[in-house]
């Protein structure tokens, strides 16, 4: 499965995406900051992280993108769904220099799209640190509404080992299919 919009493509990983994922992102400490694992020192810790999602990345249990670029032709991005019966739990990291862009909500909009009209999945759900207010800009631009703060439900080991607090969002899907 693949989807195209104006400036990206979002498809499934191949292991030719490491290097881009590597210099792009994956050893950012800025943008890895708010994810839970830490930033990647050697690029075979990042070919290990991409060979996992090639192979789990059209499961029952879990659908993985890849955020690409056109200009630039190079991979910026990833998207995680985990799948959880009804209800779909989303994630996502962008390269630092699309930030502020618009690429993420336009990278989301057609995965949930997809996965709201078909038929199997009516929660769309997120959390992020309640210091990273970006995150929770881009789940509201998606249609999300924020449901509430939960106390220590997160854990972000680049700042802290205690658990943080969550702000969670969640889209019923039926608003997009119309039952």
């Amino acid at each position: 499965m693949k989807f195209e919009t104006s400036r990206l493509i979002i498809r499934p990983p191949v292991i030719e995406d490491a290097e881009d994922i590597f210099r792009n992102y994956a050893q950012d400490s800025e943008v890895t900051r708010y994810l839970t694992w830490r930033p990647h020192r050697e690029l075979k810790e990042t070919l290990s992280w991409v060979n996992f999602c090639v192979q789990n990345c059209n499961t029952q249990s879990s659908v993985i993108f890849v955020i690409y670029a056109k200009e630039t032709h190079e991979t910026i991005g990833m998207i995680d769904f985990r799948l959880e019966g009804y209800k779909a739990h989303c994630g996502y990291v962008l390269a630092k220099k699309y930030w502020n862009q618009g690429v993420m909500t336009e990278a989301m909009q057609p995965v949930i799209h997809y996965l709201a009209t078909s038929g199997n999945i009516y929660r769309i759900w997120a959390v992020h640190d309640v210091e990273n207010e970006a995150s929770g800009k881009v789940l509201e631009k998606l249609g999300m509404r924020c449901e509430g703060v939960v106390a220590a439900s997160l854990r972000h080991p680049n700042i802290s080992n205690e658990p943080r607090d969550g702000v969670y969002y969640s889209l019923d899907c039926r608003t997009i299919t119309g039952d």
